[in-house]
């Protein structure tokens, strides 16, 4: 099984009927479980046209825009980028990406700080079947909860 699989089988099966969700210390963090470089999870949207990542410390920030790369790669280095900065596995920044709807910004503080940059929860499971259901009172639930912008990006995720 490949590791966007797993990732998202873990999604899908974790936080059961809880509000509550795993941070990146509580995830599997065994270094080299699933360390395939080349391999990105797909969906992965905000950041990757301008893959512009930092630099080792005490170096310049790199400021080019991954010239002549393809989506998946410039994918790839963001995930391989995120598992050395974070010193976690392949399986935890993929999973970090899907509770963040694929956007790079949110992923990278969701790990650094185990919460959201903008201080609205995580996506879970339940709340992407909820999102599913064609029901206006759910949609707006949805809505008080994790605000009409990441709603709407979320959808636009969840179709990507």
């Amino acid at each position: 099984m490949g590791i966007f699989e797993a990732a998202n089988r873990e999604f899908e099966s974790s936080e059961s009927g809880s509000d509550t969700s795993d941070t990146p210390d509580e995830l599997n963090m065994q270094n080299g479980v699933g360390m395939f470089p080349g391999e990105a999870a797909p969906g992965l949207k905000a950041g990757l046209e301008d893959c512009a990542l930092p630099a080792a410390q005490g170096e310049k920030k790199q400021t080019s825009t991954c010239p002549g790369s393809s989506k998946a790669e410039e994918a790839a280095q963001i995930i391989q980028h995120f598992m050395e900065e974070f010193h976690t596995d392949l399986l935890t920044v993929t999973q970090a990406f899907l509770k963040n709807s694929g956007e790079v910004e949110a992923t990278s503080y969701y790990l650094q700080a185990g919460q959201r940059l903008d201080g609205f929860p995580i996506w879970s499971r339940e709340d992407d079947l909820e999102l599913q259901k064609d029901d206006e009172d759910v949609r707006s639930k949805l809505i008080e909860k994790f605000g009409a912008e990441n709603v709407a990006r979320r959808v636009a995720f969840r179709e990507s």
